[in-house]
């Protein structure tokens, strides 16, 4: 007897390795994903910060990689509340106590956007709602973040199928034939909208889960993971969410992510994760304060040659696999 329908993940086409960087743009789904992959040394980043709707990335990414007159843009983008400013195309880590502190914050997110899709295997776009919020005084100007602003400001409006497939067709495109190694992965968020109501949030996913089908039909270097699926369909018991009912929990992203590896990843790619994720963990242990909080001479050489060890074991590693991350101490 059977009392769940569970997802059996198949391997993709596109197969993922851990020494090539992966950049993930979208909501806080995408940044729960490249934290696991962090975990594992895998360089994975969102440089964006979070962004839900589709038609606020598209513009993100195209203001940073193709515009003519990418500050410009920004600078047009920045208004001040509350004694900082702000930007309508990101989110909240890009405001500042300045302009020119927030067109730095630009221009690093820039730079850095660039050099890494430069050398990476895939960018991941989760999609999160197509629910807009426009510029009421610029109805054609969609906002990534109302960064807590009146509700008269703006317009809200949810983005059709058509208009989504034709600015993520033209921008992929454009994606492709800069950086022709990128595969672009769409996922639909499982993070549930429920400020639209049940209804409002089932149709906004429908309108990113049709959009995504199209565009991966019509470009052969487009695929989908069906992260949403996973969470709705399979993981339907409440246990696995967190507290707000909303999000998925530790051991719901954790079911996902082994999901993720077992559609991406090959048996060396797996070897190298696995070894990642000891050397990153041995690094981070920390040993448990004695019971007058003292540490003798012989117990911190001890610990002092421990992490040596784990230098060279992870310098080893690196030089097999110089994409992987270095060690850090948090």
């Amino acid at each position: 007897m059977k009392f769940r329908t569970e997802y059996v993940a198949t391997r993709s086409t596109l197969t993922l390795s851990p020494d090539y960087p992966v950049v993930l743009l979208g909501s806080c789904f995408a940044e729960n994903i490249a934290g696991r992959m962090r975990s594992c040394l895998w360089d994975a980043s969102n440089p964006l910060g979070t962004l839900y709707n589709p038609l606020s990335i598209e513009k993100a990414l195209g203001t940073l990689l193709f515009s003519s007159h990418p500050g410009m843009e920004f600078y047009e983008s920045v208004f001040r509340a509350g004694g900082r400013f702000h930007s309508w195309l990101f989110d909240s880590r890009i405001s500042a106590d300045n302009r020119d502190d927030c067109m730095a914050a630009f221009l690093e997110r820039k730079e850095s956007l660039e050099a890494l899709l430069a050398k990476a295997q895939a960018l991941f776009v989760t999609f999160g709602t197509s629910w807009c919020y426009y510029l009421a005084d610029r109805k054609d100007y969609v906002v990534a973040n109302c960064h807590k602003q009146p509700a008269a400001m703006f317009v809200r409006s949810r983005a059709g199928i058509s208009e989504i497939v034709e600015r993520w067709e033209a921008l992929a495109n454009r994606l492709k034939t800069r950086f022709p190694q990128l595969q672009i992965v769409f996922t639909v968020s499982p993070v549930r909208h429920l400020k639209d109501g049940f209804a409002g949030n089932s149709h906004s996913k429908a309108v990113l889960l049709l959009a995504t089908e199209e565009l991966c039909s019509r470009l052969d270097f487009c695929h989908y993971f069906p992260a949403y699926e996973i969470v709705n369909d399979d993981l339907r018991d409440y246990r696995f969410y967190a507290s707000d009912l909303v999000h998925p929990s530790d051991e719901g992203v954790e079911y996902i992510w082994e999901n993720f590896r077992a559609t991406y990843m090959d048996s060396e790619g797996e070897l190298i994760l696995k070894e990642g994720e000891k050397i990153l963990k041995a690094w981070m242990h920390r040993p448990l304060p004695s019971a007058t909080r003292r540490v003798s001479a012989e117990t911190a050489a001890e610990e002092e040659r421990r992490r040596r060890e784990i230098q060279l074991r992870h310098a080893a590693f690196k030089a097999l696999h110089p994409g992987v991350l270095p060690l850090v101490t948090l």
